[in-house]
């Protein structure tokens, strides 16, 4: 009898603790993306306007944009945006003087 009621007990305590997750959650989707594409939710706490990935290609490809890939190293040499400045996030404050400032600032981390 102990043995089914700590069973029971378990089993009731991993459904709750899955049930609380976020990664259970579907990502959500802004209806009027720009090019039709799937937005990023907004990130709690964050102000910085999000934007397509085809609109970002359109300001790097007119020169307007820069973009920064703020990854760490071995991410960053495994793969990336080609052209992108690579200024991981915890360097940001000691190389600002390499960030344009006559560009829209284009940053992923993703």
């Amino acid at each position: 009898m102990k043995v089914k009621l700590i069973f029971l007990l378990a089993a009731a305590g991993l459904l709750f603790v899955a049930a609380c997750t976020d990664a259970a959650k579907p990502p959500a989707l802004v209806a009027n993306a720009p090019t039709g594409q799937p937005t990023p939710p907004p990130d709690e706490g964050h102000d910085a306007p999000r934007i397509s990935i085809a609109d970002a290609k359109k300001d790097y490809d007119a020169g307007s944009g820069v973009i920064i890939d703020v990854r760490d190293a071995s991410a960053y040499k495994q793969e990336h945006i080609k052209g992108a400045l690579h200024i991981p996030m915890a360097e940001a404050a000691a190389n600002e003087d390499k960030i344009p400032k006559n560009k829209k600032i284009i940053v992923y981390c993703s």
